[in-house]
């Protein structure tokens, strides 16, 4: 079988399960900005954005060690003594975050909330075990499999979201159906507040549980050190590389609340502006789903083909349809921002910072080129490379954020993103040539991007008041693009690499 449709085909199944479950996640954003204000909306992305930094803290690197180690030898034994580390390392760290509640809940300013912490302590435990069961249904390319636990999770997340949080809303704030009041009243604390985001995710994922529970029985307490020490090493830099990817990816909203006065938005303080800063950031949503679904099925694929004479070509051939198909969702989004903030962000409050859509959108694009660049130090074991690349991409995210925010405020944020990720892929390009050239086609890769670059300009010059052709020509702009692709390269894409 062609091996770019084997890779479109489980991408489109990794795809289906993120993009659907994404987008369904996506569809709680109008009620988080319907019923929390800005402020409430900051603690939660705050929240979510050090448990992105604890994600990686679980896991150091163990699920694409996984991948690397159980591809060359034995499956079930390598699935053993990393998914068994990784359930003893997350008993150790959520126990203490379980310990430490009250401390770490005043040192987020949030001294009457320990309870959200004692939450985020269980869901990171989840999701860790997780991760290794999820990694070998990957390699397994048993996609249907994950994607059905992946999704379970969240509609079940989604439940409990409109049970905790739309029903109340609709019954008490909008009296609609007055005889469910007392019972919403009697089981249903409104003072709970944002506890509720959390508490549903945390009942959501144990049910990740359930689908899993084959693989969690095949978890031996049996450590092998001399089997476990190679798995470490390997994922060590990955484990260093992922704490600066995930500092290029949330620093921004640990560092805004700290960094930006109150007042600086006048009315709103530090923790509103983020609320607002994060609302916007979620449209950036549809990007990071193609590049996570990318990501699911390109990891396997281009560790399966990496002894392929043809690689190089195939991989250049790979970036360059996904770069196609990155500026294609930056056109649709950045070309109907009025349309969709007004669906998605509620009070108009939260829509002050849609104007930073485009360039987090570009933002995310170059780093989905750095996704694709980075093959050559995971193929040629230099991981090392990998951690080198991205604690410049964090330490650049980290300057410009220290030295923007308190100067444009979150206008600062969205430059820091694109600075860190272009810098990077230049970096990963410049630094692997020579380890595993691959023959990118720069030039129109660089033409589609200045492409969009001038569209998105051109379209907010002319600010057409008119909104029903605004949305005419914002929805046509991106299928004419990307019909002209298809046609222009009916023969490349129909061409056969073996």
């Amino acid at each position: 079988m062609n091996p770019l449709k084997k890779l479109a085909g489980e991408t489109a199944i990794y795809g289906i399960s993120s993009i659907v479950g994404r987008v369904l996640n996506y569809l709680l954003v109008p009620l988080y900005t319907t019923v929390f204000q800005a402020g409430e909306y900051g603690v939660i992305t705050q929240l979510y954005a050090y448990v992105a930094f604890l994600n990686i803290v679980y896991t150091y690197g163990m699920e694409t060690a996984f991948f690397r180690f159980a591809s060359k030898g034995d499956l079930r034994e390598t699935f053993r003594q990393s998914a068994t580390m990784i359930l003893a390392t997350s008993l150790v760290f959520s126990g203490a975050m379980m310990l430490g509640a009250t401390a770490i809940a005043n040192y987020l300013d949030i001294p009457h909330q320990k309870h959200l912490v004692q939450f985020l302590a269980a869901i990171l435990f989840i999701d860790a075990v997780s991760a290794i069961p999820f990694a070998r249904l990957r390699l397994e390319n048993k996609a249907l499999s994950f994607a059905l636990a992946k999704l379970g999770a969240i509609g079940l997340t989604i439940s409990l979201n409109i049970l905790f949080l739309l029903l109340p809303y609709l019954v008490l704030e909008k009296g609609y159906a007055p005889g469910l009041q007392s019972a919403i009243i009697r089981f249903i604390n409104p003072g709970f507040g944002v506890g509720y985001v959390f508490l549903a995710n945390l009942l959501g994922n144990t049910l990740i549980l359930f689908f899993l529970r084959k693989y969690f029985l095949q978890i031996g307490p049996a450590l092998s050190w001399h089997k476990v020490k190679p798995l470490l090493i390997y994922g060590l830099p990955l484990f260093l590389m992922g704490l600066a990817g995930i500092a290029n990816e949330q620093a921004d909203k640990i560092m805004l609340p700290e960094l930006l006065p109150d007042n600086f938005y006048p009315g709103k303080s530090s923790m509103a502006a983020l609320g607002i800063y994060g609302a916007s950031f979620k449209l950036s949503i549809f990007m990071l789903l193609a590049i996570q679904a990318f990501r699911y099925a390109g990891e396997p694929f281009f560790f399966s083909n990496a002894e392929n004479k043809q690689a190089p070509e195939l991989f250049a051939r790979v970036m360059h349809y996904f770069v196609v198909v990155c500026v294609f969702i930056l056109l649709a989004v950045s070309l109907n921002l009025d349309l969709l903030g007004n669906l998605f962000l509620r009070q108009p409050s939260y829509r002050d910072a849609l104007y930073l859509v485009p360039v987090l959108l570009f933002g995310k694009l170059l780093f989905g080129i750095y996704i694709n660049l980075s093959v050559w130090f995971k193929l040629v074991d230099k991981t090392l490379a990998g951690t080198y690349i991205s604690i410049a991409g964090a330490l650049i995210t980290i300057v410009v954020n220290w030295w923007l925010i308190p100067v444009i405020g979150y206008t600062g944020s969205a430059i820091a993103s694109v600075l860190c990720y272009g810098s990077m892929s230049f970096i990963c390009w410049f630094w692997g040539r020579n380890h595993f050239p691959i023959p990118y086609r720069w030039k129109p890769i660089l033409g589609h991007l200045a492409l969009a670059a001038l569209l998105v300009c051109l379209f907010q010059r002319f600010n057409l008041q008119n909104q029903v052709l605004a949305t005419i020509i914002g929805i046509l702009i991106p299928i004419a693009y990307i019909g002209v692709f298809a046609i222009l390269e009916k023969r490349r894409l129909t061409h056969k690499i073996t």
